[in-house]
């Protein structure tokens, strides 16, 4: 292959419980930016067990998910990556019902790209540079005019280039920080509010959804349809802090005795609440890779 080539680490793992195999590997050693490879789960034919496996949901637009195949014991996702250099997927869970009902949940592990190509023009969402417009004088005959022109030209040149490098360099990381945001713009909207013991099950509603639907989007499981007893069993694969899982628990079982028990909590313990979600929040908020 001519010119730089995107190298891809070949990632092949498998984990274990109970009898049941799962095996994730990539379609191929080396692509190019924009071109599609394949993310390959698939669980070993053992009678009676079924896997469920999720929907991914990409926060990064350093990567596309194309598409997704399934099958009845395994799945295909297709992924394109956009930028260059290593890509991370952080473990993807997959949920495991063995033949006596009971239900396992096996994690991969974290799965490498390393991605450097030349562009060849035919990869989709890169935007193709446009020449410049040529400028006719009014009056060709005028050095001045000449001048005057070429300054322009220069200036406008100059801020076309400043404009196209904050873009490629602010623009991607401001992205990445988009579901941190969305939950903190919903706290604060949560925390201005008028605040009654006597509808604490409608409060709390609300923040228990904000929190799961940031842990969703941010570490990519299914939060918003888990009890708090899978989240926290979960977490410890994903975050490695004690006290932010702490603060998880903490809000996440205060909404289930508001929504579930009717408990009235008070608005000091409302604003107490609010005020950890926004601290799980602040101290995650750091982008991944996908």
């Amino acid at each position: 292959m001519n010119g730089w080539l995107l190298t891809a680490l070949l990632v092949m793992g498998a984990l274990q419980a109970q009898g049941v195999r799962l095996t994730s590997r990539w379609s191929a050693d080396t692509v190019k930016v924009g071109e599609p490879v394949t993310l390959r789960l698939e669980v070993d034919q053992v009678p009676g067990v079924v896997p469920h496996f999720p929907e991914l949901t990409l926060s990064s637009p350093g990567a596309s998910l194309l598409q997704t195949n399934r099958e009845p014991l395994a799945v295909d996702y297709v992924f394109s990556f956009w930028e260059l250099g290593q890509m991370v997927l952080p473990g993807i869970p997959v949920r495991i019902v063995l033949p006596d009902g009971s239900e396992q949940q096996l994690l991969t592990d974290s799965l490498f790209v390393l991605v450097a190509s030349v562009l060849t023009g035919q990869e989709r969402d890169i935007r193709e540079i446009k020449s410049m417009v040529p400028v006719r004088l009014i009056n060709p005959q005028s050095v001045w005019i000449r001048v005057g022109a070429a300054l322009l030209l220069l200036a406008a040149m100059a801020l076309i280039w400043r404009t196209r490098r904050m873009q490629t360099r602010v623009q991607p990381r401001t992205a990445r920080l988009r579901p941190a945001e969305i939950a903190l713009d919903a706290l604060r909207g949560l925390g201005a509010a008028d605040y009654r013991s006597d509808e604490a099950d409608a409060f709390y509603l609300q923040l228990s959804q904000v929190l799961r639907q940031y842990l969703e989007s941010r570490f990519v499981f299914r939060a918003l349809e888990m009890t708090t007893t899978e989240i926290l069993a979960l977490l410890p694969a994903r975050l490695d802090h004690p006290d932010t899982i702490l603060r998880i628990g903490e809000v996440l079982q205060q909404s289930d005795l508001a929504k579930f028990a009717g408990l009235p909590l008070s608005a000091n313990q409302w604003r107490d609440d609010v005020k950890r979600a926004r601290q799980i929040v602040q101290s995650t908020r750091t982008a991944i890779g996908v």
